[in-house]
């Protein structure tokens, strides 16, 4: 009888994990797929992560606005998430219009964690993972594009229910895979 209750337990912790671990690909897939495309205007960072690899490290410019500061003691007063409407320019680039501690606002929206050291809130997605061969080229163009101020460096995202992945990587309108590929015809 105990052998079996033990076998019971382990099948159930393994599934657990299992639906879990299915449960988040799924999300993530369907948010690539359903999700509406975002463009976020980025700004340069220096990245390197020892457990997953090369990345491009992103920091945006829609969150360098006022629009969501002047809500940063509402955000400082201990809340740890809050929904931030997402909406777009002229220019097809995405920035916050509005910010809210409770889920009222309409779609497209994320959910962001309130961060209280910088009264503001964090994006979840500010990396942007390459083959490992790729990624410093990426990153090197990617800063370039960045401080020259003559061409953009933006990040396409896709955004469903409160989710966002990042999708591709642009520098002057052109994917950083082919725009790398362009570099590397002319060089």
């Amino acid at each position: 009888m105990k052998k079996k209750l033990f076998y019971t337990f382990i099948f159930a912790g393994i599934a657990v994990q299992l639906y879990v671990l299915t449960h988040n690909i799924v999300l993530h897939e369907m948010t690539l797929r359903k999700g509406e495309v975002h463009r976020f205007q980025t700004a340069p960072v220096d990245p390197f992560d020892a457990f997953r690899g090369q990345y491009v490290a992103l920091n945006f410019n829609a969150f360098n606005t006022s629009n969501w500061r002047s809500h940063a003691d509402d955000l400082s007063k201990g809340k740890k998430w809050c929904y931030v409407q997402i909406g777009t320019d002229t220019n097809g680039l995405a920035f916050i219009e509005r910010v809210s501690l409770k889920r009222d606002v309409p779609s497209p929206y994320l959910k962001v964690r309130v961060n209280k050291w910088r009264s503001g809130v964090e994006l979840p997605f500010t990396r942007y993972y390459m083959p490992e061969h790729l990624a410093p080229q990426a990153e090197a163009a990617y800063l370039a594009a960045n401080r020259s101020g003559k061409r953009d460096a933006v990040a396409v995202v896709r955004v469903w229910k409160g989710r966002a992945v990042i999708e591709d990587l642009e520098i002057d309108g052109v994917p950083v895979r082919a725009y790398l590929e362009g570099k590397r015809k002319e060089g």
